[in-house]
């Protein structure tokens, strides 16, 4: 199933749920209002939209794990505090406390606020955005670079892609936190757009790894991206921090310029085979000149 229908179709699975919410809170406030008006009639049931969603939800890789088992959590907990609420309205003398309304809507706003933010994120996926680097995603990556190959065996057209690869990723995993590495992404991001030109392309092309697209450069245009960014890098001084560790960040570099033959796949796949094998002391960069079929001559890219 192709990722835009699946965003969609998600996107769209939202809107009951959101609805279904609403006249939910409705209902219930009125049983803690007046319960008088609800004797004898059934308790409000617990919707069912939203466990529904959740449950096709499990699969898709656009909602984290960690997203939506958060959703689930405070789904529960909300329907918990509502059902204490009512019963207290419906069996007990004792009027609920202003304390105990406030945090039932607190909950509940809550669980809008973040179905909302969810239905943000996955139309900012689908525009082609990655959120945290404020780049241009993977999945537009592809198409983008794939248009542009196309110019080159077609017209001519020369572009350049250089590949920026954080340095050390496997350790800073092990202490980062999901805070951190959002910022730490954020900062590249902005740095990175500082490199190109406004009719440049920058993308986010896996957790520790980016991408730019030079249209109508060589090689040397490349370069000199990536040695824009490698000063930038050395004035912003990012460090990460965790369990006791404080690790200045680095990052290898890899640029190539695509020649008609060429396809994206090959071109991602020696660009981190060549960094795989150079970038041992980390904060290296490679230049490659490609002849079909990806005959590459390596050289320092200082």
């Amino acid at each position: 199933m192709p990722l835009d229908y699946e965003i969609d179709s998600k996107l769209k699975a939202l809107s009951p749920v959101l609805d279904e919410h609403g006249e939910w809170f409705g209902r219930v406030t009125k049983r803690i209002f007046f319960p008088q008006d609800f004797k004898g009639k059934e308790k409000v049931s617990v919707p069912e939209n939203f466990q529904k969603w959740a449950k096709e939800a499990e699969g898709y890789n656009f909602i984290e794990s960690v997203t939506l088992n958060d959703l689930k959590s405070i789904f529960e907990e909300l329907h918990m505090v509502a059902t204490g609420l009512t019963d207290k309205a419906a069996y007990t003398d004792e009027p609920v406390s202003l304390k105990e309304y406030d945090d039932f809507t607190s909950l509940y706003e809550n669980f809008i606020f973040k179905l909302r933010r969810l239905e943000h994120d996955c139309a900012m996926i689908d525009s082609g955005l990655d959120i945290e680097s404020g780049l241009r995603s993977q999945r537009a990556m592809e198409i983008d670079i794939k248009r542009e190959l196309e110019r080159r065996a077609r017209r001519g057209n020369p572009f350049t892609l250089a590949l920026a690869r954080i340095d050390n990723y496997e350790e800073f995993q092990d202490f980062i936190d999901k805070a951190q590495h959002k910022q730490v992404t954020g900062t590249l991001g902005k740095l990175i757009k500082k490199c190109i030109r406004s009719f440049d392309d920058a993308y986010r092309s896996g957790e520790h790894e980016f991408i730019m697209s030079l249209k109508h450069s060589e090689a040397a245009g490349g370069t000199a991206a990536v040695n824009r960014l490698r000063s930038f890098l050395v004035g912003e001084k990012i460090v990460i921090k965790g369990e006791g560790k404080e690790v200045p960040l680095t990052m290898s570099y890899c640029v190539a310029e695509p020649v008609p033959g060429d396809t994206l796949e090959d071109l991602l796949q020696n660009m981190r085979s060549d960094l795989d094998k150079w970038d041992e002391e980390g904060d290296t960069a490679l230049e490659y000149h490609e002849q079909s079929p990806l005959q590459r001559y390596i050289g320092d890219g200082d």
